[in-house]
This record gives structure tokens, sequence and C-alpha cells, in this order.
């Protein structure tokens, strides 16, 4: 059973980056895996339940990449904190137009579950790197996680899908708020993370 819901998920993936989301319907997802509609609404009650569970599949996988970065020793503590947060950058996924889906009015439950899954996760995938910027004198925070968990909250919040109403001059005064405040709390020096202005803008 476990078997065939995957198959559902991974066929639900293809089909919508090769179509896209509003054109792939559950009987193009039925007849693709090779079952009746009757079959697919016993595993998934609806193709918002697939979705919900591609998104988070995906997430998951953004967030092994990102580690995978983070505990990559053999890269410089500040480019490695730049990749790390470049992976977790939804915009770069080539699955884009499902994690889009995040932010349609009718899926605020799953967006805050995301959210959620956000904080819990990426502090301390990004702590592991602070920590080494502390044994190298690039950091001096007694607080690794925490001031991790203080930006992942503010990007989550200032940085969500309202941002679009926004300037341009607004964000970047937001991201540039964002990474001086960044480096008063790791105690790094200033315009350690400029770089991330020159990736984003």
């Amino acid at each position: 059973m476990e078997n065939r819901k995957q198959e559902i998920i991974d066929v639900t993936r293809k089909l919508i980056n090769e179509k896209g989301l509003l054109n792939t319907s559950t009987n193009d997802i039925a007849r693709t895996v090779g079952i009746s509609r009757g079959t697919l609404y016993h595993h998934f009650e609806s193709k918002e339940a697939i979705l919900d569970s591609l998104v988070e599949q995906i997430s998951a996988e953004i967030y092994n990449r990102a580690r995978e970065i983070a505990q990559d020793k053999s890269i410089p503590v500040l480019e490695r904190m730049i990749k790390t947060v470049l992976s977790l950058n939804i915009g770069a996924s080539s699955d884009q137009v499902i994690l889009e889906h995040l932010n349609s009015p009718n899926n605020v439950i799953l967006h805050q579950k995301v959210q959620k899954d956000m904080l819990q996760t990426i502090p301390g995938i990004l702590a592991v790197i602070v920590e080494d910027g502390n044994e190298e004198g690039l950091f001096n925070t007694k607080y690794p996680y925490e001031c991790m968990e203080m930006m992942v909250a503010y990007i989550s919040l200032a940085f969500d899908d309202d941002s679009s109403e926004k300037s341009d001059e607004e964000n970047l005064n937001k991201l540039i708020a964002l990474i001086s405040n960044l480096e008063r709390m790791l105690g790094a020096h200033e315009g350690a993370f400029h770089a991330f202005v020159e990736f984003f803008y």
C-alpha cells in the first residue's frame, strides 16, 4: 500500500512539472499510474491530499540537501552558511510550481504546518555551521541555535508571500537590516554576510 502511495506521489510530481498544477487532474494521475479513480481515492481522499504529501516529501528533500552542505567542513564557514541558505530557497527548486501551491489561500493550514516544520528543522541545520564558526573565531555567540531560530522566524514572517506587495527597495532594506543584526548576534565582523545581498539582489 505504501509503495502504491509513493507511486501516486511520484507520478503527480512528474505530471505537475510537465503540465503545470492546474492542468494535472486526478484522472491524469490515475491513468498514468494505471489505476481507477476509485483506487486513487482509496489512497488519497483528494488532489489536495496528494499535493500535501508531495510538498512534505519535497520539503524533506530540501532539508536533507541543506544538511549535507551544512555538515561539509571542506567548505569555509561563511561560504557554507550562504550555500546552505541558498539551498533552502524555494525559488531555486525544480519543484517551484508545486511549492508555490503552499501560497494558495485554500492552504493556510498546510502553509502554517510547513512554517512550523521550518522553525523546528532549519535552526538546527544552520547552528552546526555557527558552532564551527565559533571554533574558528569567526563568530562569538553562546547561543548558536537560538540565533538561527530568531533568523528563521524573522525570515518566515518578513519575507513571506506578502513581500511581493513591497517594493524592491523595501525588501532590500529588510535584507540589509537582517544581515546587520545577524552579524551582531553571531559576533561576526561587519560585512561578513554582505555576499547575501549580492546573491538575492
